[in-house]
């Protein structure tokens, strides 16, 4: 395998990473660590994945929260 076949799969991991790395110091995670896995070919898919799916649910647990703040009193 030569670098001509691996060089869409870097292009592609790298705009992952730059992604994760946004997205991850948002949330106050360490962008590093997530953003370097993402760089790895093949393997980096699975970790971007991962990381997508944990800031999802890190967000659904957030609304749940403000949610269960809610009163019918806010809305009057």
């Amino acid at each position: 395998m030569n670098f001509i076949e691996l060089l869409p799969m870097l292009v592609l991991g790298t705009l992952y990473a730059l992604v994760v790395f946004l997205i991850a110091r948002k949330r106050g995670v360490n962008p590093w660590v997530w953003s370097i896995a993402t760089l790895v070919p093949f393997f980096g898919l699975i970790v971007a994945a991962v990381f997508m799916v944990l800031t999802l649910l890190s967000v659904l647990d957030r609304l749940s929260v403000l949610e269960s703040r809610l009163t019918p009193a806010t809305f009057e």
